[in-house]
């Protein structure tokens, strides 16, 4: 055998090598690309049920801290439903201050969103802050 025929083989492995290499670089990211756009919930979304599942399991400082989390994203991402949503938690948990604050934002947001459900929601909402013995209160723990 040569020298030319010994780099030859050498030149030949290496470009086995590199040409393995690139593929298996492609068959990674075909791998780690989503092959269809799942619908991802809001972040809003995730700290109501975050929330929920605190209510859920009684740790009610748990679950107002997740439902302000999630009042602050909805606001932020300018949702009436998640706005409403978050404030309904926290009225269940008998914050009337936070529902009172997070009322004033709905009326903000209301002109841009239209449906029924969410207004009737709403109303409903300010309806219990109107009447405040229907809002449980720090007096009166959540059973």
């Amino acid at each position: 055998m040569t020298s030319h025929e010994g780099t030859g083989r050498v030149i030949a492995v290496l470009l086995l090598v590199a040409s393995l290499a690139a593929m298996a670089e492609v068959a990674a990211s075909r791998a780690a690309m989503p092959t269809a756009a799942a619908p991802r919930p809001s972040s809003w979304e995730a700290g109501l049920e975050v929330a929920d599942a605190a209510l859920a399991r009684g740790d009610a400082p748990a679950a107002r801290h997740a439902y302000l989390i999630a009042l602050s994203r909805a606001r932020g991402e300018r949702s009436l439903p998640g706005v409403v949503r978050a404030a309904e938690g926290l009225a269940a948990l008998g914050d009337a201050a936070v529902v009172a604050q997070a009322l004033e934002t709905a009326g903000r947001l209301r002109a841009a969103d239209t449906d029924a459900s969410i207004l009737a929601r709403l109303q409903a909402l300010r309806e219990h802050r109107d009447a405040p013995a229907a809002l449980p209160s720090a007096d009166r723990p959540i059973r």
